[in-house]
Order: C-alpha cells, then sequence, then structure tokens
C-alpha cells in the first residue's frame, strides 16, 4: 500500500540543475518549484537529471528542502559522447532504483525509455506535459524540422513501449488524456502542473487601460509560438491609428532573436518593440504582468503553458490560441479570448475587444482570476499526490 509519507518518488525530467558552492541543487522554476512542492507529501524526493558545471540564467529556483535529494547523471554531454554518457545513465539509474520505491517520468524527455528500462522501481508512472498530436509530428519543409519529426516519432514510439508495460499515465491536460486514449489505447488521468504559489497572487484589480496599449509577451522565442503575426498585428493596428508598447521577455540569446529585429524594421514598428531578456521567475516577472494590460500568446502549438496561470494570478487578461491544451481549460469569453494560429487578423481583432470592451475585460479578469486559484502548484502537488496513491494502491 502507497503511504506517501513513507514513500521515496524518484522524478525524471530533462531539466539541468546547477549545484552551488553550499550543496543546494537549482533549477528552472517549472521543475523546481513543483518538485518542492511535491516533497511536503513524500518521505524522500529524488530528482533524476543532468547537471551543468556552472549555472545557467534559467536555473532561478533553490531546493532547500532537505527531503529532495539530487542524483546526477552528470553533465548534458554531447553527441560524440554517447555511449559513454548511456553507460552513466544506466549505472546511475541502476544505483538509485535500489532504493526508491517509485518511478515518475515527466515527459515527452530525450531519455524516458532508458530511464524507464534501467531503474528498478516497483511502481512506475509517466506524467505526459505536451501534445502527442498532429503539430507534434508535423513537418515544417526544413531539415531542422524533419530531424525533429523523426525524433518526435521516435519519442511516440518509446511512450508506446512504456505504456504497454504497465506505466501508470497520466497528463497535464484533459486534451493530453484524449490524445493518450487515441494514439496509445490507453487509459490516462489528468493531473495538472503549475508552478504558481497560492502566496504569489497578487490582490485582485482591474486596471485601467492607457495609451498606447501596453501589450505583453513572455516566452520563448520561436517562431511557432506566432511572433510574426503578432508583429503583423501591432503593425496593423498602427495603420488603423492605435499603437502599442509590446514588452518581450525572452532570452535574446536566441538564433531567431536577429530575425525578429528585422522584422520589426520591416513593418516600421522598432520603437513599439521593447526587449526585456530573460526575466527570473518570481516577483521581477511579476511585476511585467502587473504593468501589461493583456498577455499575448499566439502559439501554434501547446500543452498548457504556466504563462497564462501566471497572467490570471496577476490580473492581466490574456489572448491566446485554441491549441493543444489550451481549451480544455481555457474557456473563451470565460477566462480569455481565444483566436486561431496563424492569423494576425485574429490577433488585431482580439485586441481590440480587450481594450475597447470594459465590461468584457472586467470579466475575463475576475473569472480568469478565480480559476487559477484551483490550479495553484500545491493543488497540482495534491493531486499528483491522490492520484499515485489511489491507483498504486
Amino acid at each position: 500500500m502507497l503511504i506517501p509519507s513513507q514513500f521515496r518518488l524518484l522524478v525524471h525530467h530533462h531539466d539541468i540543475a546547477y549545484v552551488d558552492a553550499e550543496g543546494i541543487p537549482w533549477l528552472t522554476a517549472g521543475i523546481g518549484r513543483w518538485v518542492s512542492a511535491l516533497a511536503d507529501y513524500f518521505q524522500e524526493v529524488g530528482l533524476l537529471v543532468y547537471q551543468s558545471t556552472k549555472p545557467l540564467p534559467r536555473q532561478d529556483t533553490p531546493l532547500n528542502k532537505k527531503n529532495v535529494c539530487l542524483y546526477s547523471l552528470g553533465a548534458p554531454g554531447h553527441y560524440w559522447d554517447h555511449i559513454p554518457r548511456m553507460r552513466r545513465l544506466r549505472r546511475v539509474c541502476q544505483q538509485v532504483g535500489q532504493h526508491m520505491d517509485g518511478l515518475l517520468i515527466r515527459g515527452v524527455t530525450p531519455r524516458q525509455y532508458s530511464v524507464w528500462r534501467f531503474t528498478p522501481v516497483p511502481r512506475k508512472a509517466f506524467l505526459l506535459v505536451g501534445s502527442l498530436g498532429k503539430d507534434f509530428l508535423q513537418l515544417d519543409g526544413l531539415l531542422i524540422g524533419f530531424f525533429s519529426a523523426v525524433m518526435a516519432r521516435q519519442y511516440l514510439r518509446e511512450l508506446r513501449n512504456i505504456a504497454n508495460q504497465g506505466a501508470l499515465l497520466m497528463a497535464n491536460s484533459p486534451v493530453l488524456v484524449s490524445e493518450i486514449d487515441t494514439l496509445l489505447e490507453k487509459k490516462a488521468y489528468f493531473v495538472p502542473t503549475n508552478s504558481l504559489q497560492r502566496d504569489e497572487f497578487a490582490p485582485f484589480q482591474v486596471r485601467a487601460v492607457t495609451d498606447p496599449w501596453k501589450l505583453l509577451y513572455c516566452g520563448r522565442l520561436d517562431l511557432k509560438k506566432g511572433l510574426r503575426e503578432l508583429f503583423q498585428a501591432v503593425a496593423i493596428l498602427k495603420d488603423q491609428g492605435q499603437l502599442c508598447q509590446v514588452d518581450m521577455v525572452a532570452q535574446t540569446k536566441e538564433p531567431i532573436y536577429s530575425q525578429l529585429v528585422d522584422l520589426a524594421k520591416q513593418l516600421q514598428i522598432t520603437d513599439q518593440i521593447c526587449w526585456h531578456g530573460l526575466v527570473p521567475y518570481g516577483a521581477e516577472l511579476f511585476k511585467f504582468y502587473q504593468r501589461a494590460e493583456t498577455l499575448i500568446l499566439p502559439t501554434y502549438t501547446e500543452g498548457f503553458p504556466r504563462v497564462i496561470w501566471e497572467a490570471a494570478a496577476n490580473c492581466c487578461p490574456v489572448i491566446t490560441t485554441a491549441v493543444g491544451g489550451i481549451p480544455a481549460l481555457w474557456e473563451h469569453e470565460k477566462h480569455g479570448l481565444l483566436i486561431p494560429p496563424k492569423d494576425a487578423d485574429a490577433i488585431v481583432s482580439a485586441i481590440r475587444r480587450i481594450f475597447l470592451e470594459d465590461t468584457l475585460r472586467h470579466r475575463l479578469i475576475e473569472q480568469a482570476y478565480q480559476h487559477a486559484l484551483d490550479f495553484t502548484v500545491e493543488a497540482c502537488a495534491r493531486k499528483l499526490t491522490d492520484t499515485l496513491s489511489e491507483e498504486w494502491n
């Protein structure tokens, strides 16, 4: 019988940890906060990840809880040292697995099947946090797109093998639960994920709009996030006589940064795009949501992005696309405005509605705020613990 307070859970993800001089591991907020919340329920939470030799900008969350243990797979490595890395992975998994009670893989992740095979624990589970649908498998005509599609199909085959070997399957969106049922013909349980703590919610308020309109993008720099269409929408609004200021909170070291700078020049909106670089998770980041008047995420494909919860908790209305797991948790005209992907005109229309329809704006902010209260990291950790307890008994 699984009793969480006496259970030692091993978690694997493709996040990379850094251990500081005091021996404290640091991870990205999305994983670090989630693992810390799980540690409130289990005797031990082991974290099986690769480890960097130097701190990385995205490693912004320390794991201070004494019952969280880092089990390092060594450095991430390169293609040419694949064989010794795999030997090390196998050795670490076999050693760690001997004193753990269960394994949870949060994927899709590159070494998921190897970790699954080589970790000798009596109970194993897989938590899917990314879509397995057509967007996950599509080709985009480029060499890198072809390679990504090949790898996606490989990950799907691995997950099918994991499912067929009796894994407890979970997914962080009802849409992903349906995908598992369709593609793998297996039952899965809805278990949401988040990194936002209840005490981080801003006091509820509906802020007045200003001129120029203040928009926020927060996320990875990638054309598949709909950034081309976002810039086009800003240019269209300018031509219509309405200026916008777009705060871009994103890592500017990404290769696409210069391409986006050039696009802004071509569209003559350079002075409306404000680049802020990567901002650490927490109060500094939340200030951007609190200054913004709308979060824009016109992505082509998603699981369910945490920036939506962050915006809701900071009373910032959301415009995003009806893709992946978003529509299952985020209702159009109730929690935010959902638009089709790859459609600059739809972005323009949604922005105008948010800023010009006061009743709609107030309703979206209030209902999104209340909705987010049900999906804090504490609530998500409790849901995961309850699911494991019920299914592993």
